[in-house]
């Protein structure tokens, strides 16, 4: 006995669903994760607001780690002072911190802490700008000093919100989804309940 459509089909719509389910997920992945801002300089990273800055002065390696400086604000920081080979936290060491723009260098010490190696400084208040950071240090009379390249004072970019047409679109796609779901499973449904009456008019009746 030759299938009938509906047990030819039936297939098909298990398949459709299948395909309609996992679109979504396709979708996550294609346009999920990606990274479209610029690399940071290796000596600079910034992470959950606070940014970091590394640099090598002789033996030394000096870590300054502040918040984004805006301008005219003063701005807590904490400079982190080890021997560069060792890693060893160093203390009693002099260090001073300028912020120099191509004139005037303002330059401010860092205040030791009760942890060796932790160190101190409150940022002077800056206009807008570019301005080229300088760390200077003094251990035991061996002094040194360190580049870490230009870094920007600007104000604070404003929150982000997310726009109310973003969020229409997701519930009209996830209105959409399920739409297809309802009507794939009608299909599923229809498609078994034709192919068990066709096989039920097939059989041959008992005398």
């Amino acid at each position: 006995m030759m299938k009938s459509w509906a047990e030819k089909n039936a297939g098909l719509a298990v398949i459709a669903l299948v395909v309609m389910l996992l679109m979504p997920g396709a979708s996550a992945l294609a346009h999920g994760g990606e990274d479209h801002g610029e690399k940071k300089a290796p000596v600079v990273s910034a992470g959950t607001g606070t940014i970091t800055r590394v640099a090598r002065v002789g033996d030394f390696e000096v870590t300054v780690k502040h918040l984004p400086i805006e301008p005219d604000k003063e701005i807590a920081a904490r400079v982190f002072v080890t021997r560069f080979e060792t890693n060893e936290p160093v203390g009693k060491a002099l260090v001073f911190l300028a912020f120099g723009d191509g004139g005037s260098a303002p330059e401010v010490s860092a205040t030791a802490t009760s942890t060796p190696g932790i160190y101190e400084v409150k940022l002077p208040p800056l206009p807008k700008g570019q301005y080229k950071l300088t760390a200077r240090l003094d251990v035991n009379g061996t002094s040194g000093a360190a580049q870490y390249g230009a870094i920007e004072v600007a104000p604070a970019p404003p929150p982000a919100v997310e726009s109310g047409s973003s969020w229409a679109r997701t519930a009209l796609i996830a209105l959409a989804l399920l739409v297809a779901l309802g009507v794939a499973g009608m299909i599923v449904y229809r498609a078994v309940q034709s192919a068990r009456r066709d096989r039920v008019k097939g059989e041959p009746v008992a005398v």
